[in-house]
């Protein structure tokens, strides 16, 4: 059972998820299992994640591609992911 719920921040994001899951389904798959069970753990998707800088510094980033990812940001209080982008590196 998933220890955190993982909630895009809007339609297009979630439409974003759904075409991401469609082109890779192993590598989302495999996204959505870390983001579920321990989303702030660096170690367990190594070189994969990092903390934002600047005004996105609330945001942790999970490197989907070479050129795609993932913004989120994590309430412990709540066990809650918020997805707030998933694209092309910007």
């Amino acid at each position: 059972m998933p220890q955190y719920r993982i909630i895009c921040k809007n339609h297009n994001v979630e439409k974003c998820w759904r075409s991401y899951e469609e082109q890779m389904p192993d590598k989302m798959a495999e996204i959505k299992t870390f983001l579920e069970e321990n989303p702030t753990d660096r170690s367990k998707a190594p070189g994969k994640v990092k903390k934002l800088k600047g005004r996105l510094k609330r945001f942790l980033q999970y490197d989907i591609t070479d050129s795609d990812r993932m913004w989120y940001e994590v309430d412990p209080n709540e066990k809650v992911v918020y997805v707030e982008y998933i694209g092309p590196h910007q």
